[in-house]
């Protein structure tokens, strides 16, 4: 039986206690790594745009002196009935690939200080609404014409 592995563990630990202690480790200076912010950079949100009502009226005065620009939301088949004179078709169904086309003339438009309009079937009709409130939230001004091409018509004015 070999003895040496206990007495030489034990004689180590004699000697262990006899050594001085290692040297301090040198305190260093973090070297600076670049920043890596990665928070996000805050923009202002963009202004919203108004959404408001237009009546019969006061949109049949701005179209005879050609201060509209006018979309008619209702979907092609349905405009093939009618449309409101000067209309440009936007069918709700067709708006994000429209976008873009749509944006530019609201944006001539609005330089031109005419009023943007949009128009459905009649004051049932949500259509006008999601796409006026959709252009809107992009910060533009637009409005929806009270009571849609029903009431254009129903006044005489489609005819």
């Amino acid at each position: 039986m070999n003895k040496s592995g206990p007495i030489a563990a034990a004689c180590t630990l004699l000697l262990a206690g006899c050594l001085p202690p290692p040297p301090p480790v040198p305190k260093t200076t973090p070297i600076p790594y670049p920043s890596r912010d990665t928070r996000k950079v805050s923009h202002p949100a963009p202004r919203a745009g108004r959404l408001s009502v237009i009546d019969l009226s006061s949109f049949f005065e701005l179209q005879q002196t050609g201060s509209l620009l006018v979309y008619d939301v209702r979907p092609g088949f349905v405009q093939a009935f009618g449309t409101i004179p000067g209309a440009i078709s936007w069918p709700k169904g067709h708006y994000d690939a429209a976008l873009a086309t749509h944006r530019a003339e609201i944006r001539a438009a609005e330089k031109a200080g005419k009023r943007v309009v949009f128009y459905c079937t009649d004051a049932d009709c949500p259509d006008a609404r999601a796409v006026a409130s959709r252009v809107a939230a992009l910060g533009h001004d637009v409005s929806i014409l009270e009571g849609g091409y029903a009431d254009w018509k129903a006044s005489g004015l489609g005819d």
